[in-house]
């Protein structure tokens, strides 16, 4: 539905084109949780007098993308002095659908005005040069920066083939995640407990460490009145020892879990009763203290996943730090104390300052009487 409130004032061009890309990102981010691995795209369509004529979003993987669902939006419009807005490059090549480059070289319109080039080997750079080649005017770059993070997970799993990694704890202003007795729960409040909901919502794959499946038994999966799809559930476990009453295995979503353990454990008896069960099982290297981390991440990549949210515990969120094999870090803060207990974050063993694992921090929201951080890693 064309959303005539937005029908713009005066404004000069550069005013203008961000207003309507801004528009086309807020859209675009509808279809999280259920486009990927595909990006995040939204588009906006205007006519000559500024209004805006159609607007859609890539709703769904192996739904049409978002520049057709915005024409079938302004579907009788005249568009030949049209512009449509577009969050990313659009595709020139056939996937699950045709090209969008091509449905809007067929369009007639007068100007596109792309936020990023897509780093798709398949599209960069092809999409613009087919829409100049019809002699369409194209402009690229309006809110890039707002778009690449719109789309950090398609991104990184474009180009290195892994899942985009991000780290969510809870934990004391101390930096606790339970007490020594191990009770744990709720160090957060509800309103926290939910946004984790919603943040799985958004990832196609939420994953913990043997230990914390064991003691905790978490279901990992939307809870809170939160809608949507339900991510993988993935579980790491080199021995295979976890009991098979967890609800990982026993809930009626065991076709979303996935347990990794060390290849020499894949044609052993409790294997074969995971796979009957429903459950994946998949092999890695093993190392001195788990699984070859990488390896994990690249099989992952194979089967789709493009984002990985790791929810716990401290053994395998260090783990993850110390190999730089996560790229965002979620951390909420209860407004409470300890003094003991269990870190947040294992084996990181940093003996001078300049050995500290460096964040850039994004955001600072507060969530009813926690705190809410997120931060990126410092490259390098």
């Amino acid at each position: 539905m064309v959303d005539n409130n937005l029908e713009p004032a005066e404004f000069d061009q550069v005013e203008f084109d961000e207003r309507m890309m801004r528009r086309a990102l807020d859209l675009a981010a509808r279809g999280a949780g259920n486009a990927s691995p595909n990006p995040l795209v939204g588009a906006v369509i205007v006519n000559g007098e500024r209004r805006i004529i159609g607007e859609g979003w890539h709703e769904r993987y192996g739904g049409p993308h978002a520049e057709v669902n915005a024409l079938n939006s302004a579907a009788g419009q005249d568009l030949l002095q049209a512009t449509i807005y577009v969050t990313l490059e659009p595709c020139s090549h056939h996937g699950k659908t045709p090209p969008c480059a091509e449905a809007i070289v067929a369009a007639g319109f007068r100007r596109v005005v792309v936020a990023m080039r897509d780093p798709n080997p398949l599209v960069s750079g092809r999409g613009n040069r087919r829409l100049r080649e019809a002699g369409i005017e194209v402009s690229v770059g309006t809110l890039e920066r707002e778009a690449r993070r719109l789309n950090e997970a398609y991104i990184h799993f474009i180009t290195a083939g892994t899942p985009f990694v991000t780290i969510k704890m809870a934990q004391t202003l101390d930096g606790f995640t339970a007490l020594p007795s191990g009770e744990s729960r709720w160090i957060t409040c509800e309103s926290s407990r939910r946004r984790v909901h919603q943040l799985r919502a958004v990832y196609d794959a939420v994953m913990v460490g043997t230990r914390t499946a064991q003691i905790d038994d978490p279901s990992l999966t939307l809870r809170y009145g939160v809608a949507g799809r339900n991510p993988k559930r993935i579980v790491v476990d080199r021995h295979l020892s976890l009991p098979p009453s967890l609800r990982l295995f026993t809930d009626g979503h065991q076709d979303l879990t996935i347990v990794f353990t060390a290849d020499s454990m894949l044609e052993s008896t409790r294997a074969a009763e995971l796979r009957d069960a429903g459950v994946t099982v998949f092999g890695a290297p093993p190392t001195a203290q788990g699984l070859r981390l990488p390896e994990v991440l690249r099989v992952l990549g194979e089967n789709g996943i493009a984002s990985l949210m790791l929810e716990g515990g401290a053994g395998i969120a260090g783990a993850f730090i110390r190999e730089r094999l996560s790229q965002k870090l979620i951390l909420f803060l209860a407004p409470k104390l300890f003094g003991r207990g269990f870190p947040a974050f294992a084996g990181l063993e940093v003996a001078h300052l300049s050995e500290a694992y460096g964040l850039n921090i994004q955001e600072v929201e507060p969530v009813a009487e926690d705190l809410m951080i997120t931060a990126y890693w410092h490259k390098g």
